[in-house]
């Protein structure tokens, strides 16, 4: 700007030599006038605020110029065939799926759902993700085929390692190698056209280290971000090194599902509720709008056609300076939960020779999915004291219950064999 306007004076001042005096002050003052900063004021957006959306659907644009819609649907917690096909026909065009069963995914119902919904494959980004059990060159070169196979495609638009590691209650079998000799199969699958981005998920800053030395480096980071856990660090990173960062349990479901908070402290936030009021819309809504003006992508899930139609419209109004920085301030301020007595860690084992389909009976006596549990696997979830769970079979007949007692003690293991547990 200084050297814009170095080069604009001299020949300003030429100019208005040739006028007459009164004419040549005028334009002096109005060059001087034009060339003054003016700070903005509260309501304007100063250098460094990300910008505001203006009604437009975000799309982010990875690395390597394939485009990602900001906002897609996260395919677990009870999310199945006909919720996908209902997204879709919304208008979702991000399918954010897996292969972990036990954790609440459907991979095969995705596949469904993209045939059922009629909407052109080609206009919908679908990622899945290689359980840590199938770390290894070997084994994730396996997975990933069953992946194609279940989603009934030929190209996967992203896959991404779920987890760097095992630990115990996450894997059933020890996985054949490491996440490293994982991501040489991903970088060779990339190679061959067979899918357009890979990435991975639970990333610290040791790993993006490693990953950045990489022969390719990651498109996508999916890591939990929400307005009281913003992995700023990360995400700054991300943005530095033209990474896309997508975050899961953005509305706040793991203080309530992982953090041993009762109610979620998101969604019922006096800040955010504030900010919803004042916009007309749900606390959901405003948290997507703030995400999304950061620059990173969202997956919540929803099998309420409703909640999919207004998260999807999140765009409609834009959040103000203020509001971005009050939402920004909610970094780290979340206070611990006292210790519940009732919380209990729980592993349902199915030692049966058939699939079994596990319910949490809410208080409302509503049937929940919690996830599937294949013959000889396990399902490993933190419940809470007098938590009672039924268990069916693929023909929907439950063949058991089980009520969680904090008498049982705080590490507990259920068997599923034979209709008895």
């Amino acid at each position: 700007r200084q050297d814009i306007h170095q080069r604009l004076y001299p020949c300003a001042f030429v100019a208005m030599a040739s006028l007459p005096r009164p004419a040549a002050f005028l334009s002096f003052f109005f060059l001087v006038l034009a060339t003054v900063s003016v700070p903005p004021s509260s309501s304007e957006y100063s250098e460094g605020t990300p910008s505001r959306h203006d009604g437009e659907f975000p799309i982010a644009v990875l690395w390597n110029g394939v485009s990602l819609p900001q906002v897609g649907l996260g395919c677990a917690s009870g999310v199945r065939k006909k919720h996908i096909v209902l997204a879709l026909r919304a208008g979702y065009r991000l399918l954010d799926t897996a292969q972990s069963y036990q954790w609440g995914y459907h991979e095969d119902e995705v596949g469904e759902a993209l045939v059922a919904s009629g909407v052109d494959r080609e206009e919908v980004f679908v990622q899945t993700k290689i359980h840590p059990e199938d770390l290894g060159f070997d084994a994730t070169k396996r997975a990933a085929s069953v992946s194609l196979e279940r989603l009934v495609i030929d190209k996967i638009d992203s896959i991404l390692i779920h987890k760097p590691r095992c630990w115990e209650g996450a894997c059933q079998k020890d996985p054949e190698g490491t996440w490293e000799e994982s991501w040489v199969a991903l970088e060779e699958f990339y190679d061959k056209g067979i899918v357009s981005a890979i990435g991975i998920c639970d990333v610290t800053e040791s790993l993006l280290e490693k990953l950045l030395r990489k022969r390719i480096k990651p498109h996508i980071i999916q890591n939990w971000m929400d307005p009281f856990h913003q992995d700023k660090h990360i995400r700054q990173r991300c943005k530095e090194e033209g990474i896309q960062y997508q975050a899961y349990s953005t509305l706040g479901s793991q203080w309530s599902h992982h953090r041993g908070h009762k109610v979620n402290p998101v969604l019922n936030d006096p800040t955010l509720l504030s900010i919803a009021k004042a916009h007309g819309v749900d606390v959901a809504r405003v948290v997507i709008n703030w995400a999304t003006r950061h620059g990173v992508a969202v997956v919540p899930a929803s099998t309420n056609e409703g909640r999919q139609r207004t998260n999807l419209d999140s765009f409609s109004f834009d959040l103000t300076h203020e509001e971005m920085k009050a939402i920004d301030a909610l970094d780290g301020t979340l206070k611990p939960p006292t210790l519940d007595p009732n919380k209990v860690s729980v592993a349902f084992e199915n030692l049966g020779g058939f699939k079994v389909h596990s319910f949490w009976i809410s208080n409302e006596s509503e049937e929940v999915p919690v996830g599937e549990i294949g013959a000889g696997d396990a399902l490993s979830l933190t419940s809470f004291h007098g938590h009672r769970f039924v268990f069916k079979d693929e023909g929907g007949t439950v063949i058991g219950e089980h009520t969680i007692t904090r008498e049982g003690g705080k590490m507990q293991k259920h068997i599923i064999a034979h209709n008895e547990l």
